[in-house]
């Protein structure tokens, strides 16, 4: 009687277990920087930064969230790999569940052949976007979705943006893929501009050619950027499409140290030193860029954040 006894409680906690482990999930995301409370910002950062439980362990900075019945209830830090309780507020606690695909990261690196590069020679085939003000598009390069980091892709892709204006976001849809339009132009209007004594309307600077290669890492890698979830060096600042209202995905973010000098450049100053900016490819100097593409609306988001 006392061994039916044991055996039947033994059952009924291995029971109480399994079921207590299928109402429990984890999510873990890429950086630090947000409220847990469920509203759109929340729900933004959790589906940009989502990774997988090695990625996490391996960035800098990450963050493994417990939900049980589909309610959040224990939150960690991880700082390094290092493991600290993260408190949850009052206003954070019970957060419902969201589903998310982690996501894979790939490093560029440079190669020495690739159908994917950066910089060259604007090709005859694609139209570059054109401003009345002083604030002119440069080629930045091409990405080529037979690659596996950017399969995703409808289509190849060329880039440009107007690197050289204080933009907070510039936004290009790219129905045409050979001729995107500006759809924020009187923000651009509006935006200040660094380099007014040496920029015209019709200036013109190119860059060399560098063909770039992707791999999987678990971090985010030490090549000259990478694809998965972005590294914000300031806020995050994950754009919505203005056209289908979704969250934009994470395409890929470039460093300022790429290495990439000017091939040709019509720019002049009276200054030595204002002529540095323009020797090679950097975003405001020593910033990123962050690159975002809504795959149905086909529209392209960029955004500059530097220290």
């Amino acid at each position: 009687m006392k061994i039916n006894f044991l055996l039947i409680l033994a059952t009924n906690l291995f029971l109480f277990s399994a079921c207590q482990s299928q109402h429990q999930q984890s999510i873990y995301l890429g950086g630090w920087e947000v409220t847990l409370n469920g509203d759109k910002e929340c729900q933004k950062f959790i589906q940009t930064q989502a990774v997988d439980k090695k990625t996490a362990s391996n960035l800098w900075s990450s963050i493994e969230l417990i939900f049980e019945d589909n309610k959040l209830v224990e939150a960690y830090d991880y700082e390094e790999g290092y493991k600290t309780t993260r408190p949850l507020k009052r206003k954070e606690k019970g957060m419902k569940y969201q589903d998310v695909v982690p996501h894979q990261m790939f490093e560029i690196d440079e190669a020495e052949q690739s159908d994917s590069y950066l910089g060259d020679e604007c090709p005859t085939d694609f139209t570059l976007p054109k401003l009345d003000f002083i604030a002119p598009f440069q080629y930045l390069g091409f990405l080529s979705n037979k690659d596996e980091a950017f399969r995703w892709l409808p289509f190849d892709l060329h880039l440009a943006a107007p690197i050289y204006l204080n933009f907070q976001y510039v936004m290009l849809d790219y129905s045409d893929p050979n001729k995107p339009v500006v759809l924020n132009l009187k923000e651009l209007e509006e935006a200040g501009n660094s380099y007014e004594d040496e920029l015209k309307v019709d200036s013109e600077i190119v860059f060399e050619k560098m063909n770039i290669s992707t791999q999987k890492v678990n971090d985010y890698g030490a090549g000259i950027g990478h694809t998965g979830i972005p590294s914000w060096i300031q806020y995050p600042d994950i754009p919505t499409c203005p056209k289908s209202k979704k969250t934009m995905k994470f395409l890929m973010q470039l460093t300022s140290n790429i290495g990439i000098k000017t091939k040709r450049s019509n720019v002049s100053s009276e200054s030595d030193w204002m002529l540095q900016y323009f020797d090679h490819l950097n975003f405001w100097s020593d910033g990123d860029l962050y690159i975002f593409f809504e795959p149905e609306s086909k529209v392209i988001c960029y955004i500059i954040q530097n220290t």
